[in-house]
């Protein structure tokens, strides 16, 4: 997280206001461990390593918002395939205790992914966008979803 340090600091110098939101791609499915981070105009990694929450616990100031939380509909479309750094081995265990907690729950698959992100320990901002009233009324709700100890648990634990 250098880099995000460094960039406070030349921020501050220059009299520049420091960062408050950090903007990564954040969704319940885990890039491959061995693909290679993409990367944003500001360097920054694609795909939240573990360190950043490390980060985010010591810096409770800043934000995370993440963008395409929900694949591009990759989660519930079958026409949408997964993105090629999301198709791998851990892939199908977190889709089964995406799938089992959306069941228990009532909730669709997206709403449930949402929710996750939403009442962590460390809340995130899920950008997610919607194409249809619908799918906007769907992530909306997911504000209302409280997952359980025992199902957050189970999310988590997958990865």
């Amino acid at each position: 997280m250098w880099r995000v340090d460094r960039a406070r600091a030349l921020a501050a110098a220059a009299g520049l206001p420091g960062y408050e939101v950090l903007q990564y791609q954040h969704s319940h499915l885990r890039a491959g461990s061995t693909c290679r981070a993409t990367s944003s105009r500001t360097a920054a990694p694609a795909t939240p390593a573990p360190e950043l929450f490390g980060y985010l616990r010591a810096e409770p100031a800043l934000t995370l918002v993440a963008y395409s939380p929900l694949l591009a509909g990759a989660y519930v479309r079958e026409d949408t395939p997964l993105p090629p750094d999301y198709d791998h081995p851990g892939t199908q265990a977190r889709l089964a205790a995406l799938r089992a907690v959306a069941r228990e729950t009532g909730a669709t698959v997206n709403q449930v992914v949402l929710a996750w992100q939403i009442g962590g320990e460390l809340p995130v901002i899920p950008l997610a966008g919607a194409s249809s009233l619908a799918q906007l009324e769907e992530n909306l709700s997911s504000v209302d979803l409280k997952l359980t100890v025992d199902q957050r648990a189970r999310l988590d634990a997958v990865h």
